[in-house]
């Protein structure tokens, strides 16, 4: 197949489905993100107006592929599905289901969480049993995996120890790495997708996954943090509108991180010190420039509507031309 651009579009959020609409021509696989798995292996939906999406992405050619998450990303959660073989089954049945009745072209699965211990192999052994019946059927399997710049070690507790990604390689059509959150919301200020830190990943997961199946996800968004006696609140998440407001106020220029190529706002209002950091065209068509030097062929962006417009253009120059 050709470049993949996968666009992850959320319920809640109106200029989400508005943003696919407006750019079907270059997204090639829609990823609503309606479903979640509880403790027992159910589906949840949070569907808005679900007919309307999968008809136009008929219309458009778009390959439908819907992200199902562990209930709020809770470890306990994925321990309870992931626990034995009896519990994968049933997950795995379930989720099958799910994209046949639904005549879906396949499913994007996105487990999250510090998984418990032992539950790094089980969620291999889950994905397995999904590729087992999904395959047969010619579905697409994509796994959403945490950044990792060199194999997790055995006694490791953050998010990324999840994925083993020589194990997950031959099971998946892909495996989308998320290419962001290296700053994550809870601090220290800093970049949420650092040039220099994207290429490393990719480095790694060259490695162990073959080229053709390595989709690099993007971030759209970027953090607001405020510091007051010198103490970093929780980043909260700024769209590209929100960015712009920001520059629209007298006398705030932004400042460019050479090493994390992406720009940062920073000002003072009062004591408080806010600290910006943000994705902008010009960021974007680096990381664009980066993926294609190593020859990877698909991307993907968390989230559609929350970028500047003028962004895809530069995924036509850049990444598809």
């Amino acid at each position: 197949m050709g470049k993949m651009v996968l666009g992850w579009q959320v319920p809640y959020a109106d200029d989400s489905s508005r943003s696919y609409r407006e750019h079907a021509d270059v997204i090639t696989h829609i990823s609503p993100c309606w479903y979640s798995m509880d403790a027992d292996g159910n589906i949840k939906s949070e569907e808005k107006r679900a007919a309307d999406t999968i008809s136009f992405a008929r219309a458009s050619g778009t390959v439908v592929v819907p992200l199902i998450v562990n209930e709020n990303f809770s470890p306990e959660v994925a321990h309870e599905i992931l626990l034995s073989e009896d519990t994968r089954r049933r997950a795995a049945e379930n989720i099958a289901s799910l994209v046949l009745e639904r005549g879906f072209d396949g499913i994007n699965m996105d487990f999250e969480g510090a998984f418990l211990k032992g539950d790094r192999d089980r969620y291999t052994l889950l994905i397995a049993e999904i590729a087992r019946l999904l395959k047969p059927h010619g579905k697409h399997l994509s796994v959403d995996a945490v950044a990792q710049t060199v194999p997790p070690g055995p006694d490791d507790t953050g998010w990324a120890q999840a994925y083993d990604y020589p194990g997950l390689a031959p099971l998946v059509d892909h495996l989308v790495i998320m290419g962001y959150d290296y700053s994550p919301a809870g601090g220290p200020p800093g970049p949420v997708a650092p040039l220099w830190w994207l290429g490393k990943v990719l480095d790694y997961a060259l490695t162990c996954v073959p080229r053709e199946k390595i989709v690099m996800g993007l971030p759209f968004y970027g953090r607001h943090w405020t510091i007051e006696k010198g103490v970093a609140s929780q980043g909260r998440g700024l769209d590209a509108k929100k960015a712009r407001e920001l520059l629209a106020r007298p006398g705030l220029l932004p400042a460019w991180d050479e090493r994390a190529a992406c720009p940062v706002i920073r000002y003072y209002d009062g004591d408080t010190e806010h600290v910006i950091y943000y994705e902008d065209v010009e960021s974007l068509r680096l990381k664009l420039r980066l993926v294609r030097e190593r020859g990877i062929d698909g991307v993907a962006f968390w989230r559609l509507g929350s970028e500047d417009p003028g962004m895809w253009e530069v995924v036509r120059e850049e990444f598809l031309a």
